[in-house]
């Protein structure tokens, strides 16, 4: 295989593995738009019907539709929603489940039955992962980060070893657990989307090839803009910024194409 220097040559497809949809006007328009101008082919999509954000019937239309560029996933709510939930995603054709907002740690004995369900049916769990944003749902909610640490992930993701996890984020700010546990469960993976990149980029620098390996990060915008080039923008700064710490050329195969279709069980 050749090697590639720039996205812009790239033969393999690029897969945005974490965005939302978002309550703008025109969204579908503006995210295909976005898309197709930075050269992404596959969107992993979810809605989490708080703040702006969409929820999951909106994503459900968008996916119905679009199949082939749309892979949607249901915003699950852990001890807010009932276990049958996830037969009912199942049934709807979502792809996967987006965790947010859990009523306990993520690794409590009682959310359990979501993921052996979501096991059973082979669909990948993104979890939401470090100190999340603030909504004005949150008082209601009663909305904490402690509770979606990502150390939690390490007794799902041992006592359910078919299940794919993505943590979120890199677990920020909580970088090298994120490395470790991912290190050690080969069904976890870590995503790159947020703020903080080049907070992120620093962790990865001083760790790559020692805690954080390649194969274990797949890239994400999490984010859309009425501005097309900003997603754009995006995907060009984390394109220069990990081939200037030391992954390029066919390494980029993997963080933007490989390890999410292996996922989300995209085709090669």
């Amino acid at each position: 295989m050749r090697e590639v220097y720039t996205l812009i040559d790239a033969t393999f497809m690029i897969i945005d593995a974490h965005n939302h949809y978002f309550k703008i006007k025109d969204f579908k328009r503006v995210l295909f738009k976005n898309m197709d101008d930075a050269g992404v082919d596959k969107v992993v999509l979810s809605g989490l019907g708080v703040g702006e954000f969409g929820n999951n019937e909106d994503v459900e239309v968008l996916m119905k539709e679009y199949p082939d560029r749309v892979i949607g996933l249901a915003a699950l709510f852990p001890g807010r929603m009932p276990y049958s939930a996830v037969d009912d995603f199942y049934s709807r054709g979502f792809k996967g489940l987006k965790l947010y907002y859990p009523t306990k740690n993520y690794d409590d004995d009682g959310f359990m039955p979501y993921y052996q369900k979501a096991e059973d049916y082979g669909m990948p769990i993104l979890f939401h992962t470090g100190v999340c944003s603030a909504t004005p749902e949150d008082r209601e909610l009663g909305t904490t980060s402690a509770y979606m640490k990502v150390a939690y992930l390490d007794k799902i993701a041992r006592k359910f070893p078919k299940l794919r996890i993505q943590a979120a984020h890199l677990g920020d700010p909580d970088f090298l657990e994120a490395f470790r546990i991912s290190q050690y469960n080969p069904n976890m993976w870590l995503d790159l989307s947020g703020g903080a990149i080049f907070t992120k980029v620093q962790a990865l620098h001083e760790y790559l090839n020692i805690r954080i390996w390649p194969e274990k990060l797949v890239w994400g915008a999490d984010s859309i803009s009425e501005d097309p080039k900003e997603y754009q923008r995006l995907l060009f700064t984390w394109e220069t910024l990990i081939s200037d710490i030391g992954i390029h050329g066919e390494q980029w195969e993997e963080v933007f194409y490989v390890n999410a279709a292996k996922i989300y069980g995209v085709k090669f």
